[in-house]
């Protein structure tokens, strides 16, 4: 039996879907977001562990994903070997932006809110 919660993720999904969604257009949507937050693009994708550009890096990760990217397709385009990060960047934000204030801010900030 689907619960809500699975069926609201799917909803969610087919909704943020969009096929006509380029990599030039992914790009130049997440340096967007990226520099409204005050970081470069260069620092996105180097292998930086400060707070602030791993919050900037789990911003783009859920952006594409809700675009319906693959964990794949993210990792590369962002920088990291493996998809289990990415997968785990997609999760831990959802907590973040409901218990984290300042993290909060800066998904409203990536997003130009």
């Amino acid at each position: 039996m689907i619960e809500d919660k699975e069926i609201q993720l799917m909803v969610g999904r087919l909704h943020h879907s969009d096929i006509d969604y380029t990599i030039e257009s992914a790009l130049s949507q997440c340096k967007k977001g990226v520099n409204n937050i005050g970081i470069q693009w260069e620092e996105i994708q180097s292998k930086s562990r400060k707070h602030k550009i791993i919050d900037a890096r789990r911003l783009c990760c859920v952006h594409l994903r809700k675009k319906g990217w693959t964990y794949d397709m993210i990792a590369s385009f962002v920088g990291y070997t493996n998809h289990a990060t990415v997968y785990h960047h997609c999760r831990r934000s959802e907590e973040l932006i409901k218990y984290d204030p300042e993290y909060h801010r800066k998904s409203l900030k990536f997003y130009g809110k």
